[in-house]
């Protein structure tokens, strides 16, 4: 059975169990579906998730302040930094 999100006076829960979510529903609890956060929150999880199906990946990169100046010195105008990685990358002949 698909996880259920239960919500009390009280409290909310996402509920697995199937005997678990008839007992909370016994007990006076509703069934409910959370609120997206943002307006736009339903459109960028569909979006993720057909990037992810269609293979690309999503990186965070933490740099110093120092190392974000000379990346962005390093930027050509226009460029984005996936563009200016993949320049450096073939410059070094690392591709």
């Amino acid at each position: 059975m698909k996880p259920k999100y239960m919500v009390h006076s009280s409290q909310a829960r996402c509920i697995d169990s199937p005997v678990e979510q008839e007992r909370l529903l016994a007990l006076d609890w509703v069934i409910a579906s959370p609120k997206p956060r943002t307006k736009d929150a339903r459109r960028m999880r569909t979006k993720r998730e057909q990037m992810r199906a269609a293979g690309w990946a999503s990186l965070t990169l933490w740099v110093s302040p120092e190392q974000r100046a000379a990346i962005k010195g390093a930027l050509h105008p226009g460029e984005s930094y996936a563009a200016l990685l993949l320049r450096l990358i073939e410059q070094r002949s690392l591709l």
